[in-house]
């Protein structure tokens, strides 16, 4: 056995003339490491600033999202009543006093829609409908024995002036 533990520790030695060569020591070394942990760093940096752009602009859209939101629901029930048959305008008008804007239209069937500015809200017999509404005005004529009902609807980004025929 001692033979053999012989063979496994004998070494090359190099002839004369022969260089020797050393070969790199593999492993990460501590330049490295700062390299890396730097270059990780910059990428972080990079995508939280790129998702922070990002989540700004979905609550922007989130905002006028709301806005469509609200003037849809709107003129589907008021398009609903207007399409009703043998329904007619009792009353309608638009007062203010005291800075607070009050605008209404009662139909035969019943139902009355409201805006007021003091909540900025649309009702629907006395059933919020519509909110964050900054201006809502309702008028009518009667022509060619139909009613021509004027709503005029503004939000932050909708302004608009619809014309129901009854």
């Amino acid at each position: 056995m001692v033979g053999q533990a012989n063979s496994f520790q004998t070494r090359l030695v190099p002839k004369e003339g022969m260089s020797v060569r050393v070969k790199n020591e593999k492993g990460i070394t501590l330049t490295s490491v700062i390299i890396y942990i730097i270059g990780m760093v910059i990428v972080l940096a990079t995508i939280a600033n790129l998702t922070s752009f990002f989540y700004k602009n979905i609550n922007i859209e989130d905002a006028n999202y709301d806005s469509t939101t609200q003037y849809t629901k709107f003129s589907s029930l008021f398009l609903y009543e207007t399409n009703n048959e043998n329904n007619y305008i009792i009353d309608c008008k638009t007062t203010n006093e005291n800075n607070i804007k009050l605008s209404y239209i009662i139909f035969s069937s019943g139902n009355q829609y409201t805006y007021t500015n003091q909540n900025n809200c649309i009702y629907k017999n006395n059933i919020k409908i519509c909110e964050n509404v900054e201006d809502c005005d309702f008028s009518y004529t009667f022509a060619d024995s139909k009613y021509q009902i004027k709503v005029k609807f503004k939000t932050n980004i909708i302004d608009n002036e619809t014309t129901y025929t009854l």
